[in-house]
């Protein structure tokens, strides 16, 4: 959008801006800390979505289990019929779930990115804008490109493998002065003749005293994930059910924190229009056909709020879901019936963190005294939150195989689901 010979204006100007060398000191710790800032929403905002990924096809496959245990839906009925009961699932983490590539935030080197950190007025011969911090922050992140694709790759090592929200194990990328001494003195901008030496000896010093490792913290190191909710299903009209779950706004304490869960599906019977099994009924479970089928939609949503860590971190996300299934069941008489569905499941959790710093990186700064958590005369900690928007999706299909058993006006189910994470249900309902 802007051309090369602007920007190579831009860059000789920056050459008449020269502040002495005590201010360049005076404002190094400055240009540390927001480096070490932006580089840690850097790393939150490259890792925090392959780090909670599993957890989201988790919350996909679970939530969207225990909808159906029999496609048998009458055309419509003298009164009401409920189905009052708890819906458990038990999912299992398997390997794959547990770890992910880690990734090293970086950016390639271009001459003309430089104009979102310089601003030249070309008619009066002034420099409009010159964002140090950030331009240290982009400099740092061509380092990094540097170190890890360019030309000294392997100055900088990335991890293998770092844990999910359902591993174990924190994971470290250590950045050694060395190395970074050595990539910046390999930056074009660093033999550029018209870059000023007070900010080469910012960059230097926001270098020399910046923090040599960066955590990835591990998960909570999950090998199974158990959820219930209470569910009640109404019918039946022209062939339809309702279905609704809610778990009101509870505290479910420091783990967890507030938590609110609902949902609204309709559930409708194909059968009807195959055979004449669905007339009017005084009991919906009198069957002719042993064999239904029927269609569901359902939509879900979540909400949580929670403050976690040491340095108590904000935590709110909001979570849609959506299921559509087809199903059918086979009624073997004595109260023992089998069914299967076929579904479709979607999930979107829009999340906003605010955070500190960690305390491993106060303390590296000289923010917090070492080895304290909490702040003492002279350490006066972070005092400035960073906010990140997050955003996380999933798809699914997953295929439902099951059995109910009736004992009077109770019914037990179970069944068990193949997707992308397995899931395990059971199911006690009391009938009216």
């Amino acid at each position: 959008m802007k051309t090369f010979a602007s920007f190579c204006v831009a860059i000789f100007c920056i050459a008449i801006i020269i502040p002495s060398q005590t201010k360049a000191q005076q404002t190094s710790q400055d240009y540390t800390l927001e480096l070490a800032r932006l580089f840690s929403q850097d790393l939150f905002e490259s890792n925090g979505i392959l780090f909670m990924q599993p957890v989201v096809k988790m919350i996909n496959a679970t939530s969207n289990s225990r909808f159906f245990s029999s496609a048998y839906i009458p055309q419509k009925v003298e009164k009401p019929y409920y189905r009052i009961g708890v819906q458990s699932m038990l999912g299992f983490v398997t390997n794959d779930l547990r770890s992910f590539t880690p990734v090293m935030p970086s950016r390639e080197y271009n001459f003309t990115d430089l104009g979102e950190f310089i601003g030249f007025n070309i008619l009066n011969g002034e420099i409009t804008r010159l964002d140090t911090a950030k331009l240290i922050h982009y400099i740092f992140l061509n380092m990094m490109h540097d170190g890890i694709h360019g030309k000294n790759k392997g100055l900088i090592k990335t991890p293998n493998a770092a844990s999910t929200a359902m591993g174990t194990g924190n994971t470290k990328f250590i950045l050694p002065h060395e190395s970074l001494d050595s990539l910046f003195k390999a930056h074009p901008l660093y033999s550029f003749p018209q870059i000023p030496q007070f900010l080469k000896d910012s960059i230097n010093s926001a270098i020399y005293q910046f923090p040599t490792e960066f955590t990835l913290y591990g998960g909570n190191d999950l090998s199974t994930i158990f959820a219930a909710v209470p569910q009640i299903e109404i019918g039946s009209l022209y062939g339809t059910e309702l279905l609704i779950r809610l778990i009101p706004p509870v505290d479910l304490g420091e783990t967890v924190g507030d938590f609110a869960f609902w949902g609204l599906g309709l559930k409708h019977s194909i059968s009807q229009y195959l055979h004449n099994n669905h007339k009017v009924a005084a009991n919906f479970d009198e069957p002719i056909n042993p064999y239904d089928i029927a269609v569901q939609v359902v939509y879900q949503g979540t909400s949580l709020k929670n403050t976690v860590g040491i340095t108590k971190a904000d935590l709110k996300a909001n979570a849609t879901i959506y299921n559509a299934n087809i199903h059918g069941s086979y009624n073997f008489g004595q109260g023992f019936e089998a069914y299967t569905g076929l579904g479709y499941e979607q999930i979107t959790i829009n999340s906003t963190y605010t955070y500190f710093l960690p305390v491993e990186i106060q303390w590296q700064l000289g923010l917090l005294e070492q080895g304290m958590h909490e702040t003492t005369p002279g350490y006066p900690g972070d005092q400035n939150p960073q906010s990140t928007d997050l955003t996380f999706t999933d798809t699914n299909i997953k295929w439902t195989i099951g059995m109910t058993a009736k004992f009077g006006n109770f019914r037990t189910i179970l069944d068990y689901s193949l997707s992308k994470f397995n899931v395990l249900s059971f199911g006690l309902v009391y009938e009216l």
